[in-house]
C-alpha cells in the first residue's frame, strides 16, 4: 500500500541548504526574546523556548540574533552573545536542545551597528558605516575606520567558528533591517568617500568581507544571509540593489538568502501592522530567487499552511521563514503535517510580542499564547474531579479559562449574555484591514464546539442564578462598560450610539454624516470604520495635544501608521480642543477654551473610554461565592491581558486545589 501524501507536499519535502539537508522547507524566524542571560549565555528558560519550537516540527531553528562584538556591537538586552570562547558551552547546550527534537539547529551573527543606544553597550559611542543617527535612537554614531572594519569582518569570523564547535549546523549573517552590514550596504546610511562607500560593489564590500572571514575560520558551514531587499526609505536599498547583493553573495560562498525589509526607519516593514496582507514580501523574495541559483527563505505575515504551500509551489521561495506564527503556536507545523490546520492558534499581527520586548523590555511573549516566554513557569494542574464551575463572559479572557478548567477536570458552564462569543474581537476586527482577530474568534469558537463546555449564548447570569449552581468557583470575565458622560444633554436620542457597540456588531452605523466623540483607540477606528464604510466624519476631542490621537496605544508600530492613515483621510476631520455638550437631531453642540461651537451632522457615537464591569463581581462576594475577576472586568486592558489573567490566575488556584496533580503539557484554548 503507498504512503498518503501529505496534504501540503511542498512544505514537507526534504530541502537542502550547502552540504545541510533540512527534513522539511520550514524554519522558524530569528526573532529577539530577551530571554538571554545577563552575561550573554542562553538561559534554562530560552533554551526550553527554542526546544519547544524545534518539537513543533521546523526543520531548522535559526537562533535569534547573537552578538559577534559586546558591548559595542548589542541591539538591546538582555541578549545572546557569541564573542568570547567561554560562550561555546552555553550555545553548545542550546544547539544541542534544538537537534534533540529533529531540527537543524543554526544561529544569526548580529552587529547593531547604529541601530543601538549607549545604555545597551556599557556607554560605549555605536559605530557605523558613516556618521549618521539612527532616526530612532538619535544617538550620533562614530564612523568606522577601514582597519577597524575588516577586524569587524574577522570578529564574524571568529563568532562562526564558536557557532560550528558548540554544534550549530548553519549560520546566518544579519545583513537586514538596518544594521552594520545592512547599514554599509544603504546609500542612506553609507555616504563614505573610501573604498566601503560610493558604488554598489564598494557598499557591498563589508558584506563580502565577512563571508570571506567566514568561510576561512569556519569553513565549509551552511551560510545564510538575511538581506533587505527594500528598505522602503528614500535613497536606501532597493530590490534592483538587492539581487545584485545577491548575486555577489552567492559568488562569495554564501548558501542561502533570506529575504527580508525594512529598517529602523521603516520598523513597520519589518516589524509588519495588523493590516500588511499574507505574504506581502513573497514577489520580493520571488525577484531575489530569479537572480540567483541558490536558495531563497521566504518571511514575513505567513501565517496560514496554504499561504506558505502557494509560495513553495509557484516559486516565490525554496523555504519559509515562520516568525510570530510560532509564538502563537509552536505546533503550526506539526498540526499542518498532520492535517489538523483549523487546530492552529492563529497569530493575529497583534503585536502583543514586540510590545513586550521594545515597549515593556521583558521577555518575548504571545497575547494568544501565555507561555510563550514562560515555558518554565509553573502551568496549572489537573486538580478537578468533576466539581462545577461557572465563568460568566465568553471573550478571549473568559473561553481561555472555561477550556483551562475544563482541562483540569472540572464541569464548566459559560455564560455569555451576546448572542455570539467573542464581541471584542469582532470590535478589533471592525476596521479594514484587521479581519485577522476573526481568525482567533473563529479558532476560541471551534476550541468551545470540540469541548464539553456548556455555553449558554444570549444569556445573562445574575448572582442568584450562579448561586444556584453552587460552583466551587465563578470566574468574573464580563469585560468592560462604557463610561458614561455626565453634564451632556441629549443623550438618550435615537440618534446618539456607543461607538464600541457599533465596532462590535451590536448596533448598526447610522447614515449620513457622523460625529465621533473620543479619540482615544476606539473612537479613532469608530472614525477610521464609518470612513471607510462611506461616511463623512468628525472626530471630536477634547484634548487639545496634537498627540491625543489613539494615544493609549503606546505600541509606535501600530500607532504611527494609523494616525497617519486618519489624518490623510479625505472623510475624516479632526476637532481638537472640543467638549462635547449637547446634542439634537441634526446638530451636536461643543465648547471649545469657552466658546460655542456646534456641527451638524446626522448621528453621534460616543467613544469616552471603558470601566471595568464589577456589578456581578461585587453581588457574588456578597455571597460569599469564591470569585476570580480577570480581564477588562479586573481592569479595561488588552486582549492578551486578559488571556494571560485567566490562565496564570488559574495555574495559582488549580494548584492550591490539588498540590501534587499532575501539570498540563498543553494550552486548551
Amino acid at each position: 500500500m503507498k504512503d498518503t501524501l501529505p496534504a501540503f507536499p511542498h512544505m514537507f519535502a526534504p530541502g537542502r541548504v550547502g552540504r545541510l539537508t533540512l527534513p522539511n522547507r520550514l524554519m522558524m524566524a530569528p526573532m529577539e526574546s530577551n530571554l538571554a542571560a545577563e552575561n550573554g549565555e542562553a538561559s534554562a528558560r530560552q533554551i526550553q523556548y527554542y526546544r519547544d519550537r524545534a518539537a513543533g516540527g521546523v526543520g531548522m531553528v535559526i537562533v535569534e540574533y547573537t552578538c559577534i562584538s559586546a558591548p559595542g556591537g548589542i541591539g538591546g538586552v538582555p541578549a545572546l552573545w557569541l564573542d568570547d570562547d567561554r560562550l561555546i558551552a552555553s550555545h553548545t547546550q542550546l544547539a544541542s536542545a534544538i537537534r534533540a527534537e529533529g531540527a537543524r539547529a543554526c544561529v544569526q551573527l548580529f552587529h547593531a551597528g547604529r541601530q543601538t543606544h549607549p545604555k545597551f553597550t556599557g556607554g560605549d559611542q555605536p559605530v557605523a558605516a558613516s556618521a549618521i543617527p539612527c532616526p530612532m535612537y538619535r544617538k550620533m554614531p562614530r564612523a568606522l575606520e577601514p582597519e577597524e572594519i575588516r577586524r569587524l569582518a574577522r570578529q564574524y569570523g571568529a563568532a562562526a567558528r564558536r557557532a560550528v564547535a558548540a554544534g550549530y549546523d548553519a549560520v546566518e549573517v544579519h545583513g537586514a533591517h538596518g544594521y552594520l552590514p545592512g547599514n554599509f550596504l544603504s546609500g542612506k546610511s553609507n555616504i563614505r568617500t573610501d573604498e566601503f562607500g560610493g558604488s554598489l560593489a564598494n557598499r557591498q564590500r563589508f558584506p563580502l568581507l565577512i563571508v570571506e572571514e567566514i568561510r576561512a575560520l569556519a569553513g565549509d558551514v551552511p551560510l545564510l544571509f538575511r538581506l533587505s531587499a527594500d528598505e522602503f526609505v528614500e535613497g536606501g536599498t532597493t530590490i534592483d540593489e538587492a539581487t545584485d547583493t545577491a548575486r555577489a553573495l552567492e559568488r562569495a560562498g554564501v548558501d542561502a538568502i533570506h529575504v527580508s525589509t525594512g529598517c529602523h526607519e521603516r520598523v513597520d516593514r519589518n516589524v509588519d501592522p495588523v493590516w500588511m496582507p499574507q505574504g506581502w514580501r513573497l514577489p520580493l523574495a520571488r525577484a531575489v530567487r530569479k537572480a540567483v541559483d541558490i536558495p531563497v527563505i521566504g518571511v514575513g505575515v505567513i501565517r496560514q499552511p496554504e499561504v506558505a504551500e502557494a509560495a513553495l509551489s509557484r516559486g516565490d521561495a525554496d523555504f519559509i521563514a515562520l516568525g510570530r506564527a510560532l509564538l502563537a503556536d509552536p505546533e503550526w507545523p506539526r498540526k499542518a503535517r498532520d492535517g489538523r490546520v483549523s487546530k492552529i492558534r492563529p497569530c493575529t499581527s497583534c503585536n502583543w510580542c514586540v510590545a513586550q520586548i521594545g515597549t515593556g523590555h521583558t521577555p518575548v511573549g504571545c497575547a494568544e499564547n501565555p507561555i510563550a516566554g514562560r515555558e518554565d513557569a509553573p502551568r496549572p494542574v489537573a486538580s478537578g474531579t468533576g466539581e462545577q464551575v461557572v465563568v460568566v463572559g465568553a471573550g478571549p479572557g473568559g473561553i481561555a479559562a472555561a477550556l483551562t478548567l475544563e482541562q483540569c477536570g472540572y464541569s464548566v458552564t459559560l455564560f455569555e449574555k451576546a448572542p455570539e462569543i467573542a464581541r471584542g474581537l469582532v470590535a478589533s476586527a471592525a476596521a479594514p484591514g484587521k479581519d485577522k482577530f476573526l481568525w482567533y474568534r473563529d479558532y476560541l469558537r471551534d476550541r468551545l464546539d470540540t469541548s464539553s463546555v456548556k455555553l449558554r449564548l444570549g444569556q445573562t447570569a445574575d448572582a442568584a442564578a450562579i448561586a444556584a449552581l453552587n460552583p466551587v468557583l465563578t470566574v468574573i470575565a464580563t469585560g468592560g462598560t462604557n463610561r458614561q458622560l455626565a453634564d451632556v444633554t441629549g443623550l438618550d436620542q435615537p440618534f446618539v450610539s456607543w461607538a464600541y457597540d457599533i465596532l462590535s456588531g451590536a448596533a448598526p452605523l447610522a447614515d449620513g454624516r457622523i460625529v465621533v466623540y473620543g479619540a482615544g483607540e476606539i473612537g479613532c477606528e469608530a472614525a477610521k470604520y464609518a470612513a471607510d464604510m462611506g461616511r463623512d466624519v468628525i472626530l471630536a476631542t477634547r484634548s487639545s495635544d496634537d498627540n491625543a490621537l489613539s494615544r493609549s496605544n503606546w505600541l509606535r508600530i501600530y500607532r504611527e501608521q494609523f494616525v497617519q492613515m486618519l489624518v490623510s483621510n479625505p472623510r475624516i476631520r479632526i476637532e481638537l480642543g472640543a467638549r462635547l455638550t449637547g446634542a439634537e437631531p441634526g446638530r451636536f453642540h461643543f465648547l471649545r477654551e469657552g466658546t460655542a461651537l456646534s456641527f451638524d451632522a446626522d448621528a453621534l457615537l460616543i467613544a469616552a473610554g471603558r470601566l471595568p464591569e464589577s456589578g456581578l463581581a461585587d453581588a457574588l462576594a456578597a455571597r460569599g461565592l469564591p470569585t476570580l475577576t480577570i480581564g477588562d472586568a479586573r481592569d479595561v486592558r488588552r486582549i492578551g491581558d486578559a488571556v494571560h489573567d485567566a490562565y496564570w490566575a488559574l495555574a495559582d488556584f488549580t494548584r492550591a486545589r490539588g498540590p501534587k496533580a499532575a501539570e498540563l503539557t498543553s494550552l486548551a484554548f
